[in-house]
């Protein structure tokens, strides 16, 4: 893609989110190495390939009584398309995570916007702390795609 789209793009409407994985720097022995460091320093490198079933015991006892540092020495990337609230939520809730993110700063964004999936469940009832969302009907359900559309095609021609 390129800097700047083109002038005639289009808005598109979109209810899904994209996850991929784009690498990982992640393996058994990377956390057993890291287990055993506390207990056998360099030696822990020798003990790698010693006794298989063992360093699966270790393992299995590291995930069940959550001792989680040797597992923070793996890593994962992944690509993450959402809509922005989703990615507020991802921010205000994490731990441990680092985040990049497509600048509107330094490129023109692509109009892609986020309309609720019909099968969403639409609209809240209840009070505060003890909502539940239900089904909308097929009225709201199509006027809300059409004024979140209309809104997104309004809000693009006038940052255009």
């Amino acid at each position: 893609m390129t800097d700047t789209p083109p002038d005639d793009l289009k808005p598109s409407f979109r209810s899904d989110v994209t996850v991929e994985l784009v690498k990982h720097t992640a393996s058994d022995s990377d956390v057993l190495f890291a287990a055993r460091v506390s207990t056998l320093g360099e030696q822990s490198l020798d003990e790698l390939q010693k006794d298989p079933e063992r360093s699966k015991g270790l393992l299995n006892y590291l995930m069940r009584d959550r001792h989680g540092s040797p597992f923070e020495h793996n890593s994962m990337t992944f690509f993450v398309s959402a809509p922005i609230f989703v990615f507020r939520e991802f921010m205000r809730h994490r731990v441990g995570w680092s985040y990049n993110e497509e600048s509107g700063r330094y490129r023109e964004l692509e109009p892609v916007f986020y309309v609720p999936d019909e099968s969403r469940k639409l609209v809240q009832e209840g009070r505060p702390g003890k909502y539940v969302f239900v089904e909308g009907t097929q009225a709201q359900q199509e006027l809300t795609g059409r004024v979140m559309e209309d809104s997104y095609r309004q809000a693009y021609e006038a940052y255009k």
